[in-house]
C-alpha cells in the first residue's frame, strides 16, 4: 500500500458530496453518533482556524471519475456536511455568543468562505483492497482509548452543570467516605454520579442515567448556582453528623456504595424541601436503625423488608421503581429526626 498526504479544502469535500462520489459509512463503519453539541464544538474548531485530526480515505476510478470512502474521519465529515446543508445551528455556550441561533446560511459571505476554504489534512490511498481497508481502521482505533459517556459529556457540554459536578467531587466527605475508587475517578466517574445526585436535587428521583445529557445542557448556565451548591453541601452537613467519623463512619457501612448512597441522599433532599431540619438529639435513633440496616440486609435475610431492600440493590438499582422504593423505606424511618 502506498498513502499520499495533502491537504484538501472543506469545499472539495462538499463537492465530492454533491456529485455522490463521497461514501461516509463504509460497512465497517460505526453508524452516527455524534451530539449536537459535538457537532457545534467541530465548527467552533473550524472557525477558529484550529487544525483537526486527519482523515483516511481510500480512492477508486469508475468511469473516469474519483470516487472517495471514508475509512477515518465518518464523525467529523459528516458534522461538516451538515452544517453546511443547515441541518443545525450554532449554539452557546459550545460556540461564540455572536453566531448564537445561526446556521451555515445565515453567516456573513467572508465567514461562509473561510469555512469553505479551511484545509482538512487527508491520508488517501489507492484502490486497496477490503482487506487492507480494515486493517487499517483496525490499526488506527486499535490503541485508541475510548472516552466513557462522562468523559464525552465533558467535551460535549461545557457549563455550570458540569463545572458544579467536578467542584463538588473533590469534597472532603467523599474522600473520607470512600465513595470513588482512585480508578473510578480517573475516569471522570465520580463526576458522573455527582451529576446524578445534582439531578436529584433539580428535578428529583431520576431513572438510571438516561437524562445525564439532558440535564447538562438544560443547566449549562443555572441561575442560583450557589444556592444549589449550598443545598448539595447542607446534606453532606447532615451526613457528616449521621456517619460520624470515629463512632459510625460511612466508610465502614454498605451506605458509601453507590444505590445506598443516592436514596439516602434523595430522602434527606425530600425533608429539607418539606422545611424539615435534622434534630441532633435525634441522631442516635437514625444511627441505631442505619446500623440495623447494614448488619441485616442480605438476598436471603429472614426479615422480607431486608431481602426487598438487598434485591432492589442489586437488581435494576438505578431504575426509578427502586430508588423510590428505597428512599421511601428510608424516609419512614428517618423521619423521627428531623422536625
Amino acid at each position: 500500500m502506498k498513502w499520499e498526504s495533502y491537504s484538501h479544502p472543506i469545499s472539495d469535500i462538499r463537492d465530492w458530496s454533491k456529485n455522490k462520489r463521497l461514501e461516509l459509512q463504509p460497512d465497517f463503519q460505526r453508524k452516527e453518533v455524534w451530539s449536537n453539541a459535538a457537532q457545534i464544538m467541530l465548527i467552533d474548531t473550524i472557525l477558529k482556524d484550529i487544525p483537526i485530526p486527519k482523515v483516511y480515505i481510500k480512492s477508486y476510478i469508475k468511469e473516469g471519475d474519483t470516487y472517495r470512502v471514508v475509512i477515518d474521519g465518518q464523525q467529523r465529515m459528516t458534522a461538516i456536511l451538515k452544517f453546511l446543508h443547515n441541518e443545525y445551528e450554532l449554539k452557546s455556550p459550545y460556540i461564540d455568543p455572536q453566531y448564537d441561533g445561526k446556521c451555515f446560511r445565515d453567516l456573513e459571505t467572508d465567514l461562509q468562505n473561510d469555512i469553505l476554504r479551511y484545509k482538512i489534512d487527508i491520508n488517501e490511498i489507492f484502490n486497496p483492497s477490503d482487506e487492507e481497508v480494515r486493517n487499517l481502521y483496525a490499526r488506527v482505533n486499535k490503541y485508541t482509548v475510548q472516552l466513557n459517556k462522562q468523559e464525552l459529556r465533558r467535551a460535549d457540554y461545557p457549563g455550570e452543570f458540569i463545572n458544579i459536578s467536578e467542584e463538588l467531587s473533590i469534597s472532603d466527605f467523599f474522600e473520607d467516605a470512600k465513595i470513588f475508587t482512585a480508578a473510578q475517578r480517573r475516569r471522570m466517574l465520580d463526576v458522573e454520579y455527582i451529576s446524578e445526585l445534582l439531578s436529584v436535587l433539580l428535578e428529583g428521583v431520576q431513572d438510571k442515567k438516561d437524562r445525564l445529557d439532558e440535564f447538562c445542557e438544560k443547566y449549562a448556565n443555572i441561575k442560583n448556582k450557589e444556592t444549589l451548591i449550598n443545598r448539595f453541601m447542607l446534606i453532606l452537613k447532615n451526613l457528616s453528623l449521621i456517619f460520624d467519623e470515629e463512632d459510625f463512619p460511612i466508610s465502614k457501612t454498605r451506605f458509601k456504595q453507590k444505590s445506598d448512597f443516592y436514596s439516602l441522599f434523595a430522602c434527606i433532599d425530600e425533608f429539607h424541601r418539606r422545611g424539615l431540619t435534622l434534630d441532633v438529639t435525634k441522631i442516635e435513633d437514625i444511627r441505631k436503625f442505619l446500623d440495623t440496616l447494614n448488619k441485616n440486609i442480605d438476598p436471603h435475610a429472614d426479615e422480607e423488608d431486608y431481602r426487598e431492600y438487598a434485591v432492589r440493590c442489586l437488581s435494576d438499582a438505578n431504575s426509578m421503581s427502586s430508588r423510590n422504593w428505597r428512599l421511601n423505606y428510608l424516609k419512614d424511618y428517618l423521619d423521627v429526626a428531623y422536625k
